[in-house]
């Protein structure tokens, strides 16, 4: 206990020293950067301060207006996007675990990681190797465009601990307009974990670029990225005492360094290159509209122009390959090998697509109360893998095959009603290799006034039947095998409902989903080897999420609460916690009429579960081998923080892990046998430049 009460206080010191140099830095940036005004001018103490003017000097304004948009791949229609700019939780915005703590990972930024909440989990990727990744990979869906009046720049860095272990990363964007229809844009992001743990590095780099012009009723955008991520697997460490119950390894320490922790693989990597292009158009269809206008005596008649409908055309097209390399691999580690010790396994997902869709919009007549569109999509697959001219390990080559699916959809949608809201959308797979699958969803939603503010209650269904991915029915590897062409589609009923109380600050969500021919990988293997394969539930399974999210302020004091319960009736196939908290406490207040300060401390924590495994071989997680498995959770994890924002820059420093060795470590793991990182401090910054 003294030595956490001496950590706290150290970084309350840090802190301070912080927020000191902070607002010494803004006001010299302020003398610096006014017009008419020097660093040798006299400042009184009030950073908001402003200097006398010269009138020689000519005032200039720069406009700071911009907006947003992602592209609907369905419709063609831009749907807004809201930049993030909020200065709450910015220190939380590059955590692999997630804002909210719910992400089970390896314990380093840029890990592979697995949501605990199981209605939080989003589809299988058709190329599996990409869902692990899902808080770094954007698809061209993803992608934001940008129309901005003034050319500008944003930079965001993170930054913990030292050269030889921190992490470090750097993520920023630049937009600019040729007038007001044609735009163009530039987004990077790099990441950089090197890791506490041997070999338990990562490395991330994305790049894209867009550009767009938009006509009275013709707009065109397109954009193009490339991804490479590169992670170092160390198959976690060779003994959780190590971690749990030091003193009673072979050298009886009290703790023992991150780097004199053995770890179970070295000299392996998985390794992920992707490129991705998209063009989106659109033409859109009006109608005149005579407009008589009175003014005294005189009759004016103007006409205007209605947009009545939307003919769109979306073109996606991607190269997808992972690479799984393995210089080095412990004796009898796994149990199967099917090729030729190669130490190199590789995939390779092509795709393309063409969608065409036409749009009817809301509200171009009394008669049209929703809008609706129609869509047709063509989807070609092309995967590569190793395959055997016949069983065994003889005669190694590389195997392709093509797949294809003609898919048909609808949505109907209402935005513009007082108080209610509606979306539903329903396709179907025509003709092609997952013929028959379907997806049909609908949401509603309805708001009304409480207490001068609003009430919202929002009801979500969706019923759907998936193929397994290519890669869930295949996969051929040096240690993992099988071809499954007897799995059934999955199929998947779930019903949502939340409440949002604005008074109150209250958010209750809740879910329930049945799953039907439920698809999974598992290791099978032996005890103590690894032998990954793809099962099948017979039967349905179940899943109960109930969540609360309560908040409550007074005065500067704020404190805001997530609470998720789960139940999964079988959890030896689908294993959750119980209960998953997140708690987050903070001062919140001003100083010197610009610095906006957070002072606070989060928590996460969540029940015991036997929870899933990592495997590196196959670069997912998979239920852990039942002859030796282990229960992560009961462990919680804080933080302290001062996150503040200055004129509309946002930076913060914190100690993450602060309790780390003040619980002995009972349970300090994400993921079987990967630690939570250690203690380290923290930074970040984010900054947008104009003209």
């Amino acid at each position: 206990m003294k030595q956490l009460l001496s950590r706290i206080r150290s970084l309350i010191v840090l802190l301070a020293v912080f927020l000191s140099a902070s607002v010494v830095h803004a006001q010299r940036e302020l003398s610096q950067n006014m017009d008419g005004f020097n660093s040798a001018s006299r400042l009184t103490g009030n950073v908001d301060e402003r200097p006398v003017k010269d009138s020689t000097v000519v005032e200039r304004t720069v406009p700071k207006d911009y907006t947003q948009w992602k592209m609907n791949p369905l419709t063609g229609l831009m749907d807004s996007y809201e930049p993030d700019t909020l200065p709450s939780n910015f220190f939380r915005l590059h955590m692999t675990e997630g804002m909210k703590g719910t992400y089970n990972s390896l314990g380093n930024m840029g890990s592979p990681r697995l949501s605990r909440i199981f209605m939080e989990r989003q589809d299988a990727a058709d190329f599996i190797f990409d869902s692990p990744y899902d808080f770094f990979i954007k698809n061209p869906q993803d992608f934001r465009y940008t129309d901005t009046k003034t050319p500008h720049v944003n930079l965001t860095y993170f930054k913990g601990g030292n050269k030889q272990t921190g992490e470090e990363h750097i993520k920023g964007y630049f937009a600019a307009n040729f007038g007001k229809n044609t735009g163009i844009g530039i987004d990077m992001d790099y990441l950089l974990g090197r890791g506490r743990y041997d070999n338990q590095s990562t490395s991330m780099f994305d790049a894209r670029a867009y550009g767009y012009h938009h006509r009275e009723i013709y707009n065109i955008q397109g954009s193009f990225n490339v991804d490479e991520i590169k992670v170092a697997e160390n198959g976690g460490i060779t003994d959780d005492r190590f971690i749990t119950r030091p003193e009673a390894m072979a050298q009886g320490k009290k703790q023992y360094a991150p780097e004199d922790i053995p770890v179970v693989l070295y000299s392996n990597w998985n390794n992920l290159k992707r490129k991705q292009f998209s063009l989106v158009q659109s033409l859109d269809i009006r109608r005149n509209v005579l407009i008589t206008d009175s003014i005294a005596d005189t009759v004016l008649t103007h006409t205007e122009y209605t947009t009545v409908s939307t003919a769109a055309h979306t073109f996606q097209a991607g190269t997808l390959q992972r690479r799984f390399i393995s210089y080095y691999t412990p004796e009898n580690y796994y149990q199967n090998q099917y090729l030729r010790a190669d130490s190199l396994d590789r995939f390779r997902d092509f795709y393309m697509d063409n969608t065409i869709s036409l749009s009817l919009h809301e509200g171009f007549s009394k008669w049209a109360v929703a809008g609706m569109t129609a869509y047709a999509r063509h989807e070609l697959r092309s995967y590569t893998m190793s395959d055997t001219l016949k069983t065994g390990i003889q005669r190694e080559f590389s195997k392709r095959v093509n797949e294809f699916n003609l898919v048909a959809g609808g949505i109907i949608e209402r935005e513009t009603g007082k108080n209610v809201a509606l979306r539903f959308q329903g396709e179907t797979v025509l003709l092609g290799e997952d013929f028959a699958d379907f997806d049909l969803n609908g949401q509603a939603r309805i708001s009304v006034p409480f207490l001068q503010q609003n009430i919202s209650l929002t009801g979500k269904a969706t019923l759907k039947a998936q193929n397994p991915t290519y890669f869930m029915r295949h996969y051929h590897s040096e240690h993992i095998w099988w071809d499954r062409e007897d799995l059934n589609k999955e199929i998947t009923t779930r019903l949502e409902g939340i409440l949002d109380v604005e008074k109150t600050r209250t958010r209750l969500w809740a879910g329930v989903a049945n799953i039907g021919n439920y698809t999974y990988l598992a290791d099978n293997a032996a005890a103590k080897k690894h032998a990954v394969a793809v099962n099948q539930a017979s039967g349905s399974l179940q899943v109960i999420n109930i969540n609360l999210d309560q908040n409550f302020r007074l005065g500067p004091f704020n404190w805001e609460n997530s609470l998720t319960y789960q139940f999964s009736s079988d959890k030896d196939i689908l294993p959750l916690p119980d209960f998953n908290v997140y708690s987050n406490a903070y001062l919140k207040f001003t100083y010197a009429k610009q610095l906006r300060i957070e002072l606070g401390a989060d928590m996460t924590w969540f029940s015991e579960y036997y929870a899933p495994d990592y495997s590196a071989a196959a670069g997912q997680f998979v239920l852990q081998n039942s002859n030796d498995r282990v229960k992560v959770g009961g462990y919680p994890l804080a933080n302290v923080y001062a996150n503040c924002t200055l004129r509309g820059v946002r930076f913060y420093v914190m100690m993450y892990h602060v309790n780390d060795g003040a619980l002995k470590n009972r349970n300090a793991f994400w993921a079987p046998h990967y630690p939570m990182a250690p203690q380290v401090v923290k930074f970040g910054l984010s900054w947008t430049f104009y003209d």
